[in-house]
């Protein structure tokens, strides 16, 4: 048992108000009491302090390449796996995994594996089937039976308007997209598409055909990486004030040497003030993933590769820009565990939710990160971590000193 007194509660309901102080009792890796003061009695809890710092739930990143991503440039452009480490100095404490390009390099049965690793480490972890590729692969033989017959498949990555894609008709993607639908409604799963989006064409207008066709509810389409370009920006406004859910990918921007992307807290801010409703928006990292540095010419000069910093990082830019602290946070929390099917055990600090709670110093730096009740991270540094990642980083530290 874990009792957090004097924590400034952010995303709760109907415990207290946005930034009023209360006593937080968890049990069981869940939120057990939520309360002005709470006294224990005898009971033999671990009991900390919080001194008023602002508390939130962790945060669900819907979108990470766990056992790395492959680029257009050969097996050594292929990322390494992730660590439980990089989830806790994100916040993130939640996370769904997914394939990029695909083909040999990349394998679902790999990422099944890495999820449960993962879930054995202390995320909660989740993943897509699928990848770039249509037919969509699978690990039981098609991708509505992954969702129905393994427990953390949430649904269906594919890729549109992008030189990788298998370019499938609207036809064909009616059809996978009923497929997982159904999927979904058998085994009380989202049967979500989860939808790569780039470069050229009207992707929202083949989204909107798709629906049309298939008659499968537009909830369950999630176009990403809508902050890719201008273009992509544009039409992404249209296509959420028609009520359609949108995702952006934190990890592009200009600074980066994604030169024709748009800020991922700046895109959301600005198609807040052209009015789409706040919970069609999600945010995710697209973390792990080796992204191309570009210079002025648009020639790639090498690859960046960010774990899951640049989710917290917008979440906190948005809050610096004036937006407010529980609905910055909602964009990677509370907003992305609905779309999910994870929420209320996700995305809120509320009794009977998973304890996955953050700690923030005054400058919103990320102070201490729970997961269901265990302390991940504190003062900002990791305290849980994959098996091999002590020993690596003490040879690397000894290989140094040399």
């Amino acid at each position: 048992m874990l009792l957090l007194r004097n924590a400034r509660l952010l995303l709760t309901e109907p415990h207290a108000a946005s930034g009023e102080y209360r006593d937080i009792l968890v049990a069981g890796g869940k939120i057990a009491a939520i309360q002005d003061r709470i006294e224990i009695g005898n009971l033999s809890v671990e009991e900390t302090d919080l001194q008023g710092a602002y508390v939130s739930p962790g945060l669900v990143d819907a979108h990470v390449h766990f056992i790395g991503a492959t680029w257009d440039d050969g097996f050594t452009s292929k990322t390494p796996e992730i660590f439980i480490s990089d989830f806790l100095r994100g916040g993130v404490t939640t996370a769904v995994g997914v394939l990029g390009l695909g083909y040999g390099c990349e394998d679902l049965r790999n990422l099944n594996c890495k999820v449960q690793a993962l879930r054995a480490e202390g995320l909660s972890a989740y993943m897509y089937t699928g990848n770039f590729r249509f037919p969509s692969p699978s690990i039981t033989g098609s991708a509505p039976e992954d969702i129905v017959t393994l427990p953390y498949v949430l649904g269906v990555k594919i890729t549109i308007t992008d030189k990788f894609s298998s370019h499938p008709s609207p036809e064909e993607m009616s059809r996978l997209a009923s497929e997982a639908y159904v999927a979904g409604l058998q085994s009380g799963k989202p049967g979500l598409l989860h939808i790569h989006v780039a470069e050229y064409g009207d992707p929202y207008a083949y989204l909107r055909k798709v629906q049309e066709i298939s008659g499968v509810p537009s909830d369950r389409f999630v176009p990403t990486h809508c902050n890719t370009n201008r273009d992509l920006l544009d039409g992404a406004v249209a296509y959420a004030l028609a009520g359609n859910p949108i995702d952006f990918s934190a990890i592009l921007e200009p600074a980066r040497g994604c030169l024709t992307s748009i800020k991922a807290s700046k895109a959301i801010a600005e198609i807040l003030g052209k009015g789409v409703a706040p919970e069609l928006i999600t945010l995710s990292s697209d973390g792990n993933v080796g992204l191309p540095i570009r210079d002025e010419n648009q020639k790639c000069v090498g690859l960046y590769m960010e774990r899951v910093l640049s989710l917290w990082d917008n979440v906190r830019a948005m809050i610096q820009d004036g937006i407010e602290p529980d609905l910055a946070i909602s964009f990677a929390s509370r907003y992305p565990a609905q779309r999910l099917g994870l929420y209320p055990a996700k995305g809120t600090i509320s009794v009977g939710a998973d304890a996955d709670l953050l700690a923030f110093t005054n400058d919103w730096t990320l102070d201490r990160v729970y997961m269901k009740g265990r302390l991940g991270l504190s003062g900002g540094n990791p305290l849980v971590f994959s098996r091999f990642e002590p020993e690596m980083k003490r040879r690397v530290d000894l290989e140094c000193s040399r």
